[in-house]
């Protein structure tokens, strides 16, 4: 989905319903795993997305003030929202993670770049930073699980995980 294809106002809509839909895949994934570490970074990352709403809101009564966001509008996320009612694996829904927050980036970036007002346009840009750098604390997670298949489920960090020395 193109921001530049929506207007301001619907473009915010989908925005703020991607955010409350990765909340919860952070959340649900936090459930499957037994790493502590990656624990802690996917309730991180749920926290993330879930100041990133309150910003959106914030932008969204700022730019329309006598408005609500629509609820019915559909998420940047589809495979996300399935993967809530499918049983995906661990590795598969970092992978999905990963689009996610590469598909927000591109998202919030193209849609600062539609709204005139500097102040939407700066939170946006900001939002676009923040997903960049989303996408490579999950990658670096992802990385893990693909090198170690038990990773995710290790509920003691062991000094086999860890490189000692220079």
């Amino acid at each position: 989905m193109k921001a530049s294809m929506l207007s301001v106002e619907k473009a915010l809509s989908v925005a703020i319903k991607s955010e409350v839909v990765a909340e919860d895949v952070y959340r649900n994934l936090n459930k499957k795993v037994k790493n502590f570490v990656l624990q802690d970074k996917l309730k991180f990352l749920a926290a993330e997305e879930k100041k990133h709403q309150k910003i959106l809101l914030g932008l969204f009564h700022r730019l329309f003030p006598e408005q609500e966001p629509s609820k019915e509008d559909k998420s940047l996320l589809p495979a996300m929202e399935l993967s809530l009612e499918e049983e995906a694996s661990v590795p598969d829904l970092l992978e999905m993670a990963m689009e996610a927050e590469k598909v927000s980036e591109e998202f919030y970036d193209e849609l600062s770049q539609e709204v005139e007002d500097r102040t939407a346009k700066e939170i946006l840009q900001y939002l676009a930073s923040m997903e960049h750098g989303h996408y490579f604390l999950i990658k670096g997670e992802y990385d893990l699980c693909m090198r170690d298949e038990d990773y995710y489920n290790r509920d003691e960090f062991s000094v086999d995980m860890v490189h000692v020395g220079p």
